[in-house]
């Protein structure tokens, strides 16, 4: 008699390599290490313990075989993080996982290569993490980092009580809400915490259909919230109309100012809370920004950089007043390639990005970088910039209208003109040293 055995089925298998970096350098404690097969058990991958290098340093926590598939979460110790993670046979799949004072920073794990360099350049401080905050939604219920982690999310500042360009912004959730992708979070957080309770929120969202988090707090937390966007507490119809994006990892990518383009897509709720002054802006269009500005920017700020746009077509003429006391023609550099930023100073992305800019065009022979600050004063441009250690002036789009013919919707938008004072290319959102490098380098050999 012949006996045969059976072999054992080994289901096909690829490596997971775990990294750990921070934003400084820290400790990681010992801490049990999971993974999610997606929709299903989580598996242990054993306990870990490092010291952690502040990124883009980073340190291995763990290689091991994994079954092919798909999985979707990972938790270190009491943090679980949802992320994407896609284990190939005979492949590695990198996960970086973010740490800070020995815990998971919320919303920073990141798999697949291009999203491991991504997370470990937001960690090392090329974008700049929206601030702790703590609030509450229309529920009574915590709204903090941890609700929003792992979703590319649009932020406005309204409050209830504001007739003017607060309903144009709820118009615009209306809108978004019918197309956002999936993942895609919108959040309204009030100015006016001192009448917009939760009872208050909750009331004007069954009013106007609204399904997304309308959030509030006390005085103290919501002022602190607002602050690194530069927009201070009001009531009435006294607002700063703001919408910021931000990145599923908690990076701030984009900050949009004024009055969102809404159309006659809004429903009489909307359009019965609007003054004089609001249905007058609603009729002219608001800043020329609306609903597929914003979707396509939150399509993009989830890729390791936001998309480039080309151009071409000649660069607008201007002329504009500068901080350092005269002004500056655009007819005055003609001949010169140019690096157009359009900034703020409470635009985070700008902040981060305005060293890198100032660095990399000095070491750039024959190319100008020509700072337009859009909307503010000189104290304030020219204050910025020396904290920043920056010492160039800036132009003072004061009307924002330059800003305006050179399709500016959202902040920080950079414009590369040639020699010949056409436009080579049109980057909305923070540049990282590759991109701009790599535009640089274009702009001296043409």
């Amino acid at each position: 008699m012949v006996l045969w055995t059976v072999p054992h089925f080994q289901p096909p298998a690829g490596t997971l390599v775990v990294v750990a970096a921070g934003r400084t350098s820290g400790t990681l404690p010992s801490s049990a290490l999971l993974v999610r097969q997606k929709g299903g058990s989580w598996f242990s991958l054993g306990n870990v313990a490092a010291a952690v290098p502040a990124a883009p340093d980073q340190h291995q926590l763990i290689a091991t075989s994994m079954a092919a598939g798909a999985y979707d979460a990972i938790r270190l110790g009491s943090d679980t993080n949802p992320v994407s993670i896609t284990v190939t046979a005979g492949q590695v799949e990198p996960v970086l996982v973010g740490i800070d004072g020995g815990r998971v920073v919320p919303g920073a794990v990141y798999a697949g290569n291009d999203q491991v360099n991504l997370g470990l350049g937001e960690l090392s401080g090329k974008f700049v993490p929206i601030h702790p905050f703590e609030l509450v939604d229309q529920a009574g219920h915590a709204f903090t980092p941890a609700q929003i982690a792992g979703h590319n999310v649009a932020i406005a500042a309204f409050h209830t009580t504001c007739h003017e360009s607060c309903p144009l912004y709820t118009a615009l959730f209306l809108q978004l809400q019918k197309r956002i992708p999936a993942g895609v979070m919108l959040v309204e957080v009030t100015t006016d915490p001192a009448d917009d309770t939760p009872h208050a929120l909750s009331l004007y969202a069954n009013n106007v259909g609204a399904s997304w988090t309308l959030a509030t707090g006390t005085s103290d937390q919501v002022a602190s919230f607002w602050k690194q966007f530069g927009v201070e507490l009001s009531s009435g119809d006294t607002h700063t109309s703001s919408l910021a994006l931000v990145d599923s990892h908690g990076y701030v990518r984009l900050v949009y100012r004024g009055v969102p383009e809404v159309g006659h897509d809004v429903p009489p709720s909307v359009v019965n809370s609007l003054s004089a002054t609001g249905l007058q802006e609603m009729a002219s269009g608001g800043d020329g920004w609306g609903a597929p500005d914003v979707l396509q920017a939150l399509l993009t700020i989830g890729a390791p950089q936001p998309a480039q746009q080309a151009s071409g077509g000649k660069a607008p003429a201007f002329s504009l007043k500068s901080t350092d006391g005269g002004s500056v023609s655009s007819s005055s550099l003609t001949g010169h390639p140019l690096v157009i930023n359009f900034w703020r100073s409470d635009c985070p992305p700008c902040q981060a990005e305005m060293p890198l800019l100032d660095r990399q065009v000095s070491s750039r022979p024959g190319v100008e970088l020509v700072l337009i600050n859009w909307g503010q004063s000189s104290e304030q441009a020219s204050a910025f910039l020396a904290g920043l250690g920056v010492h160039r002036a800036t132009l003072l789009d004061a009307d924002l209208s330059v800003g305006r013919a050179y399709g500016v919707s959202a902040l920080p938008t950079t414009i590369f003109v040639r020699a010949d004072g056409t436009i080579d290319r049109r980057q909305v959102g923070q540049l990282d040293d590759q991109v701009l490098g790599a535009e640089l380098s274009i702009l001296s050999t043409q």
